[in-house]
């Protein structure tokens, strides 16, 4: 999808980072690849100027902020402003941890981006989420008086970049990650560069693409870690409320496993990033 000029000259970008030279770095690159930035040093002023200013629709943010922390304005843009106008938000972090980017993702955050943020990489994120602000300026309003789906913040939201990505294109980068993951263990001991979390989402998400339940043991093993060690992280998903876990009919003696909605559609959106990513280097 070509993006129109026009696009680009009515976004306007909130930038928010305490670091004094990288916020200035940020606005004048904003600049010169004709954004309008507006740049914040700490989240009460982003969120004083998302208040007054309803014509930011980017939000590019980084995590480690001093007394409020990035999360904390991820959650006030999915659960105050978002759900008045569209907006994106983008993550820049030092901290590419599962745990953080799965905080992020059920926030919503469209797009992350690990520090030092190299040029090419921010001007393709932006250039993802105006796309996204695009579609959704041309998408046909609601009649007035006509009821639209109240959203919160764990409620999925399908962009138009999003669609790009099919389900075969989706698995095959699933697959590549997998694949990438079993190797390690070839050269390493798994047990030092193993991430049982980002495993055991990758293989529900690849057989909910499928529509296939996984049985436990399926999903340890694809871990490659102890299965005391993967049940514990299984248990971990299933009380944040991204996996669920249930008897099997057919067999009462196995449990079965599924990725839940919301993390499921963040999955989804997350494997489309990369491979758009991937694309976007070619």
């Amino acid at each position: 999808m070509e993006l129109p000029e026009r696009f680009v000259s009515e976004t306007r970008v909130l930038v928010v980072e305490d670091d004094l030279a990288t916020l200035t770095a940020y606005g004048e690159l904003l600049t010169g690849l004709g954004y309008e930035p507006v740049l914040a040093d700490n989240v009460s002023t982003a969120l004083q100027i998302l208040s007054q200013q309803t014509s930011i629709s980017i939000v590019l943010t980084d995590l480690n902020l001093p007394v409020m922390g990035g999360l904390d304005l991820l959650e006030e843009v999915a659960c105050r402003f978002a759900l008045q106008r569209p907006i994106e938000t983008i993550v820049a972090t030092g901290n590419g941890s599962l745990d953080i980017a799965v905080q992020a993702m059920r926030l919503r955050a469209s797009d992350f981006l690990t520090k030092p943020v190299s040029t090419a990489d921010l001007s393709a994120a932006l250039r993802r989420a105006s796309r996204s602000l695009a579609g959704e300026r041309l998408r046909p309003q609601p009649k007035t008086g006509e009821q639209t789906p109240e959203m919160g913040p764990e409620t999925p939201v399908v962009r138009a970049d999003q669609a790009a990505s099919t389900d075969e294109e989706l698995l095959a980068v699933l697959r590549t990650l997998k694949r990438t993951s079993d190797q390690r263990s070839e050269f390493f001991d798994q047990t030092i560069f193993g991430d049982p979390c980002w495993d055991i989402l990758l293989e529900l998400t690849a057989a909910r693409i499928q529509g296939q339940p996984v049985p436990v043991s399926s999903a340890c093993t694809a871990t490659n870690q102890p299965f005391s060690t993967a049940l514990r992280y299984i248990r971990q998903l299933v009380d944040l409320g991204m996996i669920k876990r249930w008897k099997d009919p057919n067999d009462r003696r196995r449990d079965l496993l599924d990725v839940e909605d919301a993390a499921f559609h963040s999955m989804k959106a997350l494997i489309g990033n990369m491979r758009r990513k991937i694309v976007d280097t070619i």
